[in-house]
């Protein structure tokens, strides 16, 4: 062959590797279904890249920008991969609730993430056995009976919240400020709550950085607007490798499927993971080891029904049913999945929740008159189970918490069909990701939505809630949640309208009650023991950042006394 000849054969065949490679690659949509026109062989995926660059976040400036242009769903091309975006409250719920709820299940890639770090917690694992055997053994956990039981933990640390901001605040005084960042107090606080109801003894964090208040008060970092940062905050050591393992979670959400298990691979073979990671299992498993203990020395009759503590709960239960027996390393990581749960959703809804309290001084002090009026002197006490657990006692607290979780819409809800399935109809092929858009799906359940859907949708539905009021949607308005009761009072009414922060069906969030419990008494607590004063513009917009939540960007409060503030 001459040279000419080999030169034109390598040209031809690196031209046909090419041509086959991109063709690999290239966005290949789903017959029928819109989406963004196509710019780039990667489809979407640069405009992804530059919308993260620019906000931290892809779901109201990606994902909810595309839904308002293309419609209740479209298809979002990462390179040969389509995912389904769908922002419908009615076909959502029809999806998750109904027929269609038997044929799918959490996406391969939320498995691959979780499963990095707790792969037989139950956020990690298919709706297999093994997953129906983990939520039948820690089920009881959410019953009113245990909850109500290990309440005064949830309310323990609530108080020593308020006690140290109160602190807190006197010390920026001093140094000039006049707010501070509440989302890693919220965080503390929060994982203190789930140390002590899923072992028994709180992690001890809020105590920590109370106790060193006026040390790292002069240090605080007072910016223009007296906005205050602590950066020598001491947090306890397990405190801070649950926060390692939360950010390299929020590190795997943010990569491209096909890379997450090498991510995996490579981190956890690194000497900053492993050190966090044997601080939170050495002391996870010493707990497992004591429970077991207790539990052999009383028996199988001894104390059925009365364990103080999430472990104990589930190894009792094990040891009188004699079945679900979980080994240890099951166990470890479902409880791990507990304590990063505490760590992360509850803070982010609360850290929205007094941002909207802040602005909002007209409900705070509507919720205090009724706090003061239905309660029996709640400023003198903790907050209990009786006071707040189902919500009747306090209609109102009760809007405002799902209220917040309504406007702070921190979580999203993604699922992958197990066989063909027909969405608004179009056809979803199996395995295909969908992305449920519930935050903006809720505020769509308008009035005028329902009327004009018949029009752009095919199919009959029958709305299972109310309708909002078109005026107003965006807003922040606990009331539109109350309706007259028997007596002429104001009751509150879950049915009033779309709502979905926790999910639907079976792969709803286990913890739903445990995070209304944690909600009712931290907002609560915070609103007894002082009053949110409007802090500055400047460290007061709403925007937020993505990670395994949305979190604000500013999370700033200003706690003063009540005494302080005038009608």
């Amino acid at each position: 062959m001459s040279t000419l000849e080999l030169c034109v054969a390598v040209l031809t065949g690196t031209i046909a590797v090419v041509f086959i490679v991109r063709q690999l690659l290239s966005p290949k949509p789903i017959p029928g279904i819109p989406h963004i026109p196509i710019k780039s062989f990667l489809g979407d995926i640069p405009e992804l890249g530059d919308t993260v660059k620019k906000h931290r976040a892809v779901r109201k400036p990606f994902f909810e920008k595309h839904a308002h242009e293309l419609g209740p769903i479209y298809q979002v091309l990462m390179g040969p991969t389509a995912m389904v975006v769908v922002s419908d409250p009615y076909e959502i719920e029809d999806i998750l609730l109904r027929s269609r709820s038997k044929v799918i299940d959490i996406p391969t890639r939320t498995t691959n993430i979780f499963g990095g770090i707790i792969p037989y917690a139950q956020v990690a694992l298919p709706s297999n056995e093994l997953w129906k055997k983990h939520r039948r053994v820690s089920g009881p956990s959410m019953s009113a009976t245990f909850l109500k039981q290990g309440s005064p933990s949830i309310a323990n640390s609530s108080s020593a919240l308020v006690a140290y901001w109160k602190d807190k605040m006197t010390a920026i005084r001093a140094q000039g400020g006049r707010c501070f960042e509440s989302f890693s107090d919220l965080s503390i606080c929060t994982m203190d709550m789930m140390a002590e109801l899923v072992f028994g003894e709180t992690a001890g964090g809020i105590s920590t950085i109370h106790s060193s208040v006026q040390d790292i008060g002069k240090d605080a970092v007072v910016d223009e607007y007296g906005g205050t940062t602590f950066p020598n905050c001491k947090w306890t050591a397990l405190h801070q490798a649950v926060g390692y393992h939360m950010a390299s979670l929020a590190k795997g959400v943010e990569m491209p499927p096909f890379l997450v298990k090498l991510y995996w691979f490579i981190l956890k073979r690194s000497k900053k993971f492993r050190h966090h990671d044997k601080i939170i299992k050495d002391l996870i498993q010493s707990r497992i080891k004591e429970a077991r203990n207790r539990t052999n020395d009383v028996g199988k009759t001894g104390r059925s029904g009365t364990a103080d503590c999430i472990i104990d709960m589930i190894i009792e239960k094990e040891q009188r049913e004699g079945s679900d027996y979980q080994s240890d390393q099951e166990l470890l990581d479902e409880l791990m999945g507990f304590v990063f749960a505490g760590h992360d959703t509850t803070p982010a809804v609360c850290s929205f929740g007094l941002k909207l309290l802040t602005n909002h001084p007209e409900v705070q002090k509507k919720l205090r008159t009724e706090l003061l009026s239905n309660l029996n002197e709640p400023e003198n006490r903790n907050i209990t189970y009786e006071d707040v657990g189902t919500g009747e006692k306090t209609p109102y607290l009760e809007a405002v918490v799902h209220e917040v979780l309504r406007c702070a819409d921190v979580t999203i809800t993604a699922r992958q069909p197990l066989e063909d399935i027909t969405i608004l109809g179009k056809h979803i092929p199996k395995g295909t990701e969908i992305l449920f858009l519930t935050g903006m799906a809720s505020r769509r359940a308008t009035a005028s939505y329902v009327a004009r859907r018949q029009d752009v949708i095919a199919g009959d539905f029958k709305p299972t809630k109310g309708a909002w009021a078109d005026e107003g949607v965006d807003e922040f308005k606990p009331e539109r949640w109350l309706v007259d009761g028997p007596d002429g009072k104001k009751v509150f009414s879950a049915s009033q309208g779309y709502s979905m922060p926790f999910g639907l069906g079976s792969r709803a969030c286990f913890g739903i009650k445990l995070a209304l419990l944690e909600l009712r008494m931290i907002i609560a607590t915070i609103n007894l023991g002082g009053f949110l004063d409007k802090v500055p513009e400047e460290l007061n917009n709403f925007e937020g950042y993505e990670e395994i939540t949305l979190k604000p960007k500013q999370a700033y409060v200003s706690l003063v006394d009540w005494e302080d503030i005038r009608d």
